[in-house]
């Protein structure tokens, strides 16, 4: 499966390509068994982080992956602080926005 990347004309993916992004990896980090308790595609911004089968190991190899497809660093405590699918959307936007504005001068 391919890996998805922040558009090149901005640097700062929109909403719906981080959501399809950490959809992606969930694919990637969880275990058969696991994926088939609930619908992927039904996960969206309002989605509660522990209403997903992961665990903190889990949760740091999504992140991980998150930051490799994005291109931004997330923090292992702050990683640990999100509540929802959105949060994660607007934090990885939020740091791909400051990466754009500093390359930008």
């Amino acid at each position: 499966m391919a890996e998805q990347s922040p558009p090149a004309t901005t640097g700062v993916p929109d909403p719906g390509e981080v959501l399809s992004g950490l959809r992606e990896a969930l694919t990637v980090v969880l275990e058969a068994d696991d994926l088939a308790r609930f619908d992927i595609e039904a996960i969206d911004a309002n989605t509660p982080l522990l209403s997903l089968p992961i665990d903190s190991m889990a949760l740091m190899e999504l992140m991980t992956r998150v930051e490799d497809t994005f291109r931004v660093y997330i923090p292992e405590e702050h990683a640990y602080r999100f509540t929802t699918i959105g949060e994660v959307i607007d934090y990885v936007r939020d740091r791909a926005a400051a990466k754009a504005a500093r390359r930008q001068g």
